[in-house]
């Protein structure tokens, strides 16, 4: 397989096809990101072009001792924030705190579904479908901020210090971030699916 920076250096000098096999390999993690801060696909299909114009147009400034799937993960975030941001309304529901570990576990396993998970298996794919209508659900009321640390931390499997460089603020701001998504999150949960919750 052909390495990132020999596609990012050929793609430099005008090479289409080099940038297309780029974007091959890469689009289905951007545009996953993306989709999970966002909930919308066609939202999220938009940030995923975005961010790989925006690769093309700056190929000749792209430094290749930062990893690209570093960068194209920071820009994909920033700027589904950014979609979001421009989306959200107004929405009325209050959650309050609460703290069920079995609410945690769903929650992870929710944010971290993701079409590739299920394989052909056509009950795993509807599981996923399921998963991800309650992600999506419990996820809508989160302050994009929140959403994006939530999702990168375990959607990505990034530790606080990559998602503080994702987001660009500090270790303690990104686990404030968690830790309050959290707190929203199982309260949504217990609110919406105390099915799911039990009483544990």
């Amino acid at each position: 397989m052909t390495d990132d920076k020999l596609l990012i250096a050929r793609s430099r000098d005008g090479d289409t096809e080099a940038f297309r096999e780029l974007f091959e390999r890469k689009h289905r993690r951007v545009y996953l990101i993306a989709y999970q801060i966002l909930g919308d696909g066609a939202h999220a299909e938009d940030v995923a072009q975005e961010v790989f114009l925006r690769l093309w147009e700056r190929c000749a400034d792209y430094d290749d001792s930062f990893p690209l799937d570093a960068w194209l993960r920071r820009i994909a975030t920033n700027r589904a924030i950014d979609h979001w941001r421009v989306r959200k309304t107004e929405r009325s529901r209050r959650v309050e705190p609460s703290s069920e570990t079995g609410a945690d576990a769903l929650l992870e396993h929710a944010a971290s579904a993701t079409p590739s998970t299920p394989g052909a298996d056509p009950a795993a794919r509807l599981a996923w479908r399921q998963l991800q209508a309650i992600w999506d659900d419990l996820a809508a009321d989160l302050p994009p901020q929140q959403r994006a640390a939530f999702v990168l931390r375990y959607l990505e499997g990034m530790d606080p210090a990559e998602v503080a460089e994702a987001l660009g603020c500090s270790r303690s701001t990104v686990r404030s971030h968690i830790a309050a998504a959290r707190r929203n999150l199982r309260a949504a949960l217990r609110q919406s699916y105390p099915e799911l919750v039990g009483d544990g």
